[in-house]
């Protein structure tokens, strides 16, 4: 099934989410702020907004630092905005075509993406690279950078980007046509189930709900037969199997060879145990009763 997820920050405005929803999009990545530490002021309602109608959210951080240690402190700025929260979908560095990142060498911009996600990592979120194509390809180190997923953008009719990525942002004319942004929203393929790989993992604040199994509970002991006078049943079962005699004899009831297999006395739980097992097996039993 394609998955697609849209991205939007506070040009969007006050997004429609149950609009979003009904358009059968499931995943959004959210703007979480942008430079040194300005929070987008449309993050939280979108956040609150994705959880109300079940939508997966991640979120980005836009860059304008110019330096390793600048975009450090762009990812310590993003995680105090989402202390506490539990995105289902990764944390993504957003670095783009400003001048003071123009500015840079590829070295540096390249060790620009590994400081911020790997503050990112560092503090147990699940961090991706936003980039375009050309950006990926030309003004960073890429074939350095394997080791973390990628964003994708590129706006043609397939993504060629040399690192492999579990999203491509393929329109910014809102191709899936979402009531209320006319021709301008971002819209994304995705390629990976993140909320299943983040749970699993542990990550994004996830690590109390993870897959490790709950030991099974100790099986509470079965209650003592009261003291009081029972009805005990001796059964006569006729041509019983071994499995049958091997059951009465763990229930410690006397087994006698008698046309068939004579049977007890037993209560009543082990004697109904025992006729059940002779019902699936079509064996003929009958049962005589006695007080005690």
């Amino acid at each position: 099934m394609d998955l697609y997820a849209i991205d939007v920050s506070k040009w969007q405005g006050a997004v429609d989410w149950a609009a979003v929803k009904n358009a059968r999009v499931t995943h959004a990545m959210l703007r979480a702020g942008y430079g040194a530490g300005t929070v987008d002021p449309q993050f939280k309602r979108n956040v609150a907004n994705c959880e109300l109608h079940g939508i997966h959210w991640g979120c980005y951080w836009y860059s304008y630092a110019a330096s390793p240690a600048e975009a450090r402190q762009e990812a310590r700025a993003c995680l105090d905005v989402i202390k506490g929260l539990r995105p289902t979908m990764p944390v993504a560095y957003d670095i783009e075509y400003e001048p003071c990142i123009l500015a840079l060498d590829n070295d540096t911009r390249t060790e620009m993406v590994q400081a911020f996600l790997g503050e990112i990592e560092a503090a147990g979120y699940y961090g991706i690279l936003y980039a375009s194509r050309d950006f990926i390809a030309n003004r960073l180190n890429w074939r350095a950078l394997a080791q973390y997923d990628v964003w994708c953008a590129q706006y043609s009719a397939a993504c060629t980007c040399p690192l492999p990525y579990g999203m491509w942002q393929y329109s910014s004319a809102n191709a899936l046509g979402i009531p209320g942004f006319g021709k301008s929203l971002d819209c994304n393929r995705v390629y990976k189930d993140y909320p299943q790989i983040i749970r699993n993992a542990g990550l994004n604040g996830w690590a109390e709900t993870s897959t490790t199994p709950e030991p099974e509970p100790e099986p509470e002991p079965e209650p003592a037969d009261p003291p009081v006078a029972a009805q005990l049943q001796t059964l006569c079962i006729l041509d019983a199997g071994g499995d049958i005699v091997a059951k009465a004899q763990a229930l410690g009831l006397p087994v006698h060879a008698v046309q068939g297999y004579e049977i007890g006395p037993a209560s009543s739980g082990d004697a109904m145990t025992l006729w059940g097992m002779a019902q699936a097996a079509g064996k003929p039993y009958y049962a005589s009763y006695t007080e005690e």
